[in-house]
């Protein structure tokens, strides 16, 4: 079975990762989009801060107001500051997880509006676990169709820092 320390330590590495990623795109391509009708690099980014604290939040309060809450404080955000929020969603999310019992992971339900019934763990298994990876791996594209032709597999799946690359 998943537990919740589990899954926390999964959506964390996440994090590491995309801070690693961020490091890793070109100079001006804070306003670069894949498609003209996809987000932008920095919008990118400002979702991304928010995405997992988000849904963290989404299961205890059942809806999405602390999205719309929390999103006019990264209007300004640059990309300078954005490593630094990525670690305040990793706090908040640790916060989060440990708010939270056994107990209540597995079985307390979730009901947000429009999306069904859920428990807290197949609601973060099913939004959580799934969100933040798919937009970490659209950051990586920005990276590389934005001019970083160096990064590769590694940089998208394994690079949170903390282990060197193998030659």
């Amino acid at each position: 079975m998943l537990g919740k320390n589990d899954l926390r330590d999964s959506l964390v590495q996440e994090y590491k990762i995309i801070k690693q990623l961020v490091g890793k795109l070109p100079a001006g391509s804070e306003d670069y989009r894949l498609s003209p009708n996809q987000r932008s690099t920095m919008e990118l980014l400002r979702y991304v801060c928010l995405l997992g604290p988000g849904l963290l939040h989404a299961a205890n309060d059942n809806g999405f107001a602390w999205f719309g809450e929390n999103n006019p404080k990264l209007e300004g955000l640059t990309l300078a500051d954005v490593p630094g929020h990525l670690d305040g969603a990793v706090a908040e999310m640790e916060s989060l997880f440990e708010g939270l019992s056994d107990e209540d992971f597995a079985s307390r339900p979730v009901s947000v509006e429009g999306m069904g019934e859920w428990t807290v763990q197949s609601w973060l298994l099913n939004t959580a676990h799934k969100f933040v990876p798919a937009y970490k791996l659209m950051l990586f594209h920005h990276a590389k169709a934005a001019g970083n032709g160096e990064i590769g597999t590694w940089d998208a799946w394994m690079d949170n820092g903390e282990v060197p690359k193998p030659s």
